[in-house]
């Protein structure tokens, strides 16, 4: 399958352009009455308007914009490049003039892209809007004053009467809005190959528990599926294991993001980790070899290769984009232990303070926070809206049961791998102990060093989760 290419004004000439992944310097952006900017970081080009002026990073009322839209996301996937490209050419319906701008950053969950965007604020090289989770990961933005609210927006497009209030906290800071939701992501699902578990008398709706998805893995083993469960890497090991925290019980879970898990002895730290443990005798060994990321190991499920994979649901584009279909060649549940819980992953744009094109940053917003943006995007991606308006005979089977799920789920939960759940720090370090647990599974040792970490980011904490 062949990545949709970046989405480049209609009537321009393309000529080749360098793929370094570093962001040019606004200031210049233009040369001459007709140029071509050499956007590091992708492959697009644009051509500069006759009236432009070069701008600085903080553009004044006597310097005009160039006609141009720059944003970094990481959905390079191709069901994932799909729905992006299709959120873009709404954006073009309404602006046909503007010439986008698109960084793709590969290395999901926004690993990549978190420091590089950091980076480019700070040096006053910021993009009109970069993709960002909901709740935790936007603090060190907020707190260093790199974005600007977007209250009036909010208001003038009426969003808090479309968008749920467990959404609406999450994209706040000290009762300020500062980014627009595109889409929910539910991170607590299992992906199967259908076909594979009927052909072994596997009957994905009672894996309930961990006892028997372990025992629906032995079957499978037996019957010559040698690795049952299929992983990517380490933040894709990290994704699980948040989601075998969370099996646990709410209240472990609440616990554990308000900072409340304080010994290395607690035992349901220990049984979550215990059950990582036998997770793991049943996944592939070459996860963070060959694997090279979270949409290798969908693949190795559609291929039969694998029956399992937990990944969140914007692996519903990959089965999708081949034409799939859901209870039929793929299917999925949720996580053993999680029936009646809903953990969230929200994916928000927002305007950085000193957008380079910020007439068209407010754009971009407008679209992302529409309802015929979201409903371009959504069906795509494999997500939900955020909007609770959206034309739900769009969506496809599996969506429409998590839309369904969303509205009657006892239970929601912030996801601290997606960004909301934990301070990004805490966050990142927790990619570590994964990753160190997946190579020794030494259960001891890790919770130790969890303790230790959630001990030491304590002053991060921020906000009180209350999930029951």
């Amino acid at each position: 399958m062949e990545t949709p290419a970046p989405v480049v004004p209609p009537t321009e000439t393309n000529s080749p352009v360098s793929t370094k992944s570093k962001f040019p310097k606004w200031i210049l952006l233009l040369v001459a009455a007709v140029g071509i900017l050499a956007v590091v970081g992708f492959v697009t080009f644009l051509k500069l308007s006759p009236q432009s002026t070069p701008i600085s990073s903080q553009p004044s009322t006597s310097t005009k914009e160039v006609n141009a839209l720059s944003l970094y996301h990481w959905w390079t996937s191709p069901g994932e490049s799909a729905a992006i490209n299709s959120l873009f050419g709404v954006f073009k319906n309404s602006y046909p003039d503007v010439a986008i701008i698109p960084a793709p950053v590969s290395g999901g969950a926004g690993f990549q892209i978190f420091p590089l965007i950091q980076s480019l604020v700070n040096a006053g090289e910021a993009p009109d809007a970069f993709q960002m989770h909901a709740g935790y990961e936007a603090r060190p933005y907020y707190d260093a004053g790199l974005l600007e609210p977007i209250d009036a927006l909010w208001q003038s497009e009426k969003l808090e009467s479309v968008i749920p209030k467990v959404i609406r906290d999450m994209t706040q800071f000290d009762n300020h809005y500062y980014s627009i939701p595109v889409n929910v992501h539910r991170v607590n699902v299992v992906w199967y190959n259908q076909k594979l578990l009927k052909q072994n008398g596997i009957d994905a709706s009672r894996l309930t528990t961990w006892d028997s998805f372990f025992a629906a893995c032995d079957k499978l083993k037996a019957a010559g599926v040698k690795y049952p469960i299929q992983m990517g890497p380490t933040w894709t090991a990290s994704h699980i294991f948040e989601q075998i925290l969370a099996s646990q019980g709410v209240s472990f879970y609440e616990n554990f993001i308000n900072g409340k898990i304080l010994s290395a002895q607690d035992p349901t730290l220990n049984q979550a980790l215990t059950t990582f443990k036998k997770f793991l005798s049943h996944v592939n060994p070459d996860n963070s070899t060959t694997v090279k990321d979270w949409d290798d190991a969908i693949r190795r499920i559609i291929k039969a290769e694998g029956a399992f994979s937990i990944m969140g649901d914007w692996a519903n584009g990959e089965f999708k984009l081949i034409g799939m279909k859901h209870n039929t060649d793929y299917g999925t549940i949720p996580v053993p232990g999680t029936n009646d819980m809903y953990g969230l992953c929200i994916d928000t744009f927002q305007h950085p303070k000193a957008a380079s094109h910020p007439t068209n940053s407010d754009r971009w917003l407008k679209v992302v926070a529409s309802k015929a943006g979201q409903d371009a995007f959504n069906p795509i991606k494999g997500s939900i809206p955020a909007r609770t308006d959206a034309d739900v005979s769009l969506y496809d089977d599996y969506q429409k049961g998590a839309i369904s799920d969303f509205n009657k789920s006892t239970y929601m939960y912030p996801s601290i791998v997606h960004g909301s759940g934990m301070p990004s720090s805490f966050k990142l370090k927790l990619n570590d102990i994964v990753d160190n647990f997946v190579q020794t599974q030494d259960i001891n040792k890790a919770a130790v060093a969890i303790v230790n970490q959630i001990q030491s980011t304590l002053p991060e904490f921020t906000k009180v989760w209350s999930l029951e």
